[in-house]
């Protein structure tokens, strides 16, 4: 029997749930446009509060509304930021790591903005928004399975997940549009030459990754117990470890890295905890070894190499 069961074996679904909510988006808009981008959890956090705002503001208690409304701001956001941030840095010849900077600073920006919005909603509304609870939701059930009661973010999440997973496969392999846009992350300047609109590409790619992480961080507000406008903030170093088990290129890669974090998050540490007294506060100190594991062992961007280190083998391997 796994230590903690079966709630370390809830956990561990739920999180691989999340892991790839979050993550996936992430490798998607790297592969297409080799942006580091430190924005994303500024994605997670408007989407969490979309959902907070729409629940404390309108009293909703619709998650599929949260969840649209979501995709709208995070996917907006992160076109925004391309627009105009990355793609003027881009056009003066600025280097990805300067631009890397850049999303930092962006990073920082929307989480005082969104400080400044809760503040100006509890001034009109005397509601706590700076530290808001879990929102019940009336439209996702709690099912009951094998004597197991499975909540509402479990349901949702498992779906989402799915969902993601499911319409990315058949969006990039079955679409003209989708074998457009793996087109420019495997060679940017060819598909150009070849006809193919990469700025589109690039804005299509930036909508959704910023939609799809939003979407997640909604689901959020029905698992955590409180959310603040930095509760993204906290889950970032866990985002980029699953990323950079797929090379920040894979998707399939980075959905086995939500897979391989959530258990060592959860399963790992309870037996750690069970059999060798190790607190559980000690979860993140596993991802960040992990983390950085995974940097030495197959460096420079994880366990699928990235496009410059695939490019760079290549090379070596025909001179």
């Amino acid at each position: 029997m796994l230590p903690g069961y079966p709630y370390s074996i809830l956990n561990f679904f739920q999180y691989t749930f999340f892991y790839i909510l979050f993550s996936i988006p992430l490798t998607l808009s790297y592969r297409n446009t080799k942006v580091i981008n430190f924005a994303h959890a500024n994605f997670i956090s408007y989407g969490i509060y979309t959902a907070v705002f729409l629940n404390g503001l309108l009293g909703n208690t619709s998650l599929a509304l949260a969840c649209l409304a979501a995709f709208a701001v995070g996917g907006s956001i992160a076109l925004v930021n391309h627009l105009l941030v990355f793609r003027p840095l881009e056009k003066r010849g600025a280097s990805m790591s300067l631009i890397m900077i850049a999303s930092m600073g962006l990073w920082i920006m929307y989480n005082y903005a969104l400080y400044m919005l809760a503040d100006i909603a509890h001034y009109y509304t005397l509601k706590n928004f700076i530290s808001y609870g879990r929102i019940v939701y009336a439209d996702v059930p709690e099912v009951e399975l094998l004597g197991l009661r499975l909540q509402q973010s479990f349901v949702a999440g498992g779906l989402a997940a799915l969902v993601l997973v499911a319409s990315l496969y058949l969006f990039l392999e079955k679409t003209t549009l989708g074998k457009a846009m793996r087109a420019v992350a495997d060679n940017p300047v060819l598909a150009e030459i070849s006809g193919i609109p990469r700025n589109t590409i690039v804005n299509l790619t930036w909508l959704i990754a910023g939609g799809a992480a939003a979407v997640g961080g909604a689901i959020w507000t029905s698992f955590s117990g409180t959310v603040t406008p930095t509760s993204a903030d906290a889950m970032i170093l866990q985002v980029f470890t699953v990323s950079f088990i797929g090379g920040l290129v894979s998707l399939l890669r980075t959905g086995l890295g939500a897979v391989a974090i959530a258990f060592i998050e959860n399963v790992g540490i309870a037996a750690l905890n069970t059999y060798f007294g190790v607190p559980i506060s000690f979860r993140p100190f596993l991802t960040f070894v992990t983390l950085l594991t995974i940097l030495i062992a197959f460096p420079p961007l994880g366990a699928a190499g990235g496009l410059p280190f695939r490019f760079r083998s290549r090379k070596v391997r025909a001179e």
